[in-house]
């Protein structure tokens, strides 16, 4: 049974359209804007009803204004002159043709207070009267007054850094600036209260230490869905949370960077560009795969079990993505069982009580991983990810373990990574994350009435944006009545360890979860750079560790992938 992969749905009986009002500069918006207000199009009963614009630019706003504070000179041309010309996130897109229908009315504002500004009342008469369920703010300044609740839910708008610790400005300048492994985002309902809006959603991306342009992008592109969950989640009938308490801060407000502080967050830029180079081309993961003698409900705490690891299979190939079953009185372990010379992985099982031998049970022809394996029915499954099949298959056993046929397509059309598939309630349900979005930070799900489907996306797809803990990492459990599941923490590096989250709620258009511990690698023993799988088998856990080392073969690729890149780039430059 297959379905193809839907992002964005709307359930029955919405009454009439949800309308949407943009407060912008023209039709022409930063791609990150125009990703937002496409997502919103492209939601059954919303429409982008009214654009509000400044009916003259406010004085002193000049091209060679923002010239004029020398203190903070290298941060407007490193700004203008580096980061808004190369950004992805800030490249114009021209939404003249989307958005020629759409009326637009121009608006005048007036000072107030230090920061703020008003609408005058007329305009916001003429807001009222297009009677709008929402406005998206994506210029205008500091709001205030009336023009607030000029829509039913109010005036939203984005903050691209932690607002608790980070207010003000540049956009996730100041974590990369302080060494902070990850950049924080909200969408939030605005107040008379500056930052001090009602959070409508919160994310966390990872930021990458040598570029604040990467950085930046990742979180201005990676947030542009959230204004259609929320309105998915108004369709969906929950709107308790726009009326919330407004969040209290008392950080301090940040403000563009002077020229010395420019000067030491260039040179740390680039010898941290310099290390990331060389790091990457002499250096790979080696993981192994280990049996903890403690069941997963151990790792709940800060408890750090011995684990007996399984012996290494030579310098180019390694062990990861342990799962294991319990079949007729025998511990049959699961793993992907890569070769960096062959740039792929396949199935193999792994003894890790005997005589410590690997058996390829699994190959597809294309890199498989994460054996996801469980039993239904008196039926073995095996759940592999083979993101590059663009879909996600169903595995029975027909002579367990060596012998697998494909029974179904869960998800097509999708690239789905390490997808997790139980039982909860009266439902199945898939977790995994999209290769093609976000593949480390973006939890989809999935649920379905029966194994064999039909299965459907969750109506606030997807439905968390957090790099600490969206990813799967191994088998969800129950303990003390709670369930809970492993996900990958990849702040700090790739499979740099698990997070444990406690899931709140899971129903079809419901979903939260809250992290309740992070197991971080072994202090001990050879695997101490990276984890990222817990899986659960009886009383027992097989789990995976990583050391980071030269592998000849791993480093060669690495070369070749970036001459073959500079002799593309050099082609199209001539």
């Amino acid at each position: 049974m297959e379905v193809a992969y839907l992002s964005m749905i709307s359930p029955p009986g919405v009454p009439r359209p949800i309308r949407v009002g943009v407060m912008c500069n023209g039709r022409r918006f930063p791609a990150w804007q125009a990703a937002s207000l496409r997502a919103l199009s492209e939601l059954e009963g919303v429409e982008i009803a009214l654009l509000i614009v400044r009916r003259s630019p406010p004085g002193g706003t000049g091209k060679l204004a923002r010239f004029s504070d020398r203190a903070r000179l290298l941060w407007t041309l490193f700004n203008k002159g580096y980061v808004e010309r190369r950004s992805r996130a800030s490249h114009p897109v021209d939404m003249t043709t989307d958005l020629e229908a759409v009326p637009m009315v121009s608006c005048t504002t007036v000072p107030v207070g230090k920061y703020g500004e008003h609408f005058s009342d007329a305009d916001v008469s003429t807001i009222e009267s297009h009677d709008l369920d929402l406005i998206l703010r994506f210029s205008f300044g500091i709001i205030k007054g009336a023009v607030l609740n000029a829509a039913r839910y109010g005036v939203w708008s984005f903050h691209h850094g932690d607002e608790r610790e980070y207010r003000g400005r540049p956009p996730a300048f100041w974590e990369l600036h302080e060494g902070r492994p990850v950049v924080g985002a909200i969408l939030q309902r605005l107040t008379e209260r500056l930052d001090g809006g009602v959070v409508l959603h919160r994310g966390y991306f990872r930021a990458t230490p040598h570029s604040y342009l990467r950085t930046r992008d990742e979180a201005f592109l990676g947030s542009a869905v959230w204004p259609s969950i929320v309105v998915r989640q108004i369709q969906c009938g929950d709107t308790g949370h726009i009326d919330g308490p407004a969040s209290t801060t008392d950080a301090p407000v940040r403000h563009d960077p002077t020229n010395s502080t420019m000067v030491k967050f260039l040179i740390r830029q680039a010898v941290q560009f310099l290390q990331a180079q060389i790091r990457s081309t002499t250096m790979a993961a080696k993981w192994s795969v280990g049996l903890a003698e403690v069941p997963i409900s151990d790792f709940l705490t800060d408890a750090a079990p011995e684990i007996h690891w399984m012996r290494e299979l030579g310098n180019s190939r390694y062990l990861a993505d342990p799962f294991a079953m319990e079949h007729e009185g025998e511990l049959v372990v699961f793993a992907e069982d890569y070769d960096y010379a062959a740039h792929r992985g396949v199935i193999s099982t792994v003894d890790l009580e005997g005589k410590r031998r690997v058996e390829v049970v699994l190959d597809p022809g294309l890199h498989a991983s994460y054996p996801y394996v469980f039993e239904e029915a008196g039926e073995i499954y095996c759940v592999p990810e083979i993101h590059q099949a663009n879909e996600v298959r169903l595995y029975r056993a027909v002579d367990f373990p060596r012998d697998w046929e494909q029974v179904a397509t869960l998800i097509g059309d999708m690239a789905a990574l390490d997808a997790t598939v139980f039982r909860h309630g009266d439902r199945w349900w898939l977790f995994c994350t999209d290769q093609t979005e976000g593949s480390n930070s973006k939890l989809h799900v999935f649920h379905a009435p029966a194994l064999l489907g039909p299965w459907e996306p969750h109506a606030l797809n997807p439905v968390k944006t957090d790099i600490r803990s969206s990813r799967p990492a191994g088998t969800p459990f129950r303990h003390g009545g709670e369930l809970y599941r492993p996900a990958q923490d990849g702040s700090e590096s790739y499979g740099g360890g698990v997070a444990i989250t406690r899931i709140d709620e899971l129903t079809p258009t419901r979903f939260s979860e809250e992290i309740v511990n992070r197991v971080r690698p072994p202090s001990s023993g050879p695997y101490r750079d990276g984890i990222h799988t817990l899986s659960a088998v009886g009383d027992r856990t097989v789990v995976d560790g990583r050391r980071d080392t030269f592998i000849w073969s791993a480093s060669r690729r690495e070369w070749a992938s970036r001459m073959r890149k500079l002799t593309r780039r050099n082609t199209a430059d001539g």
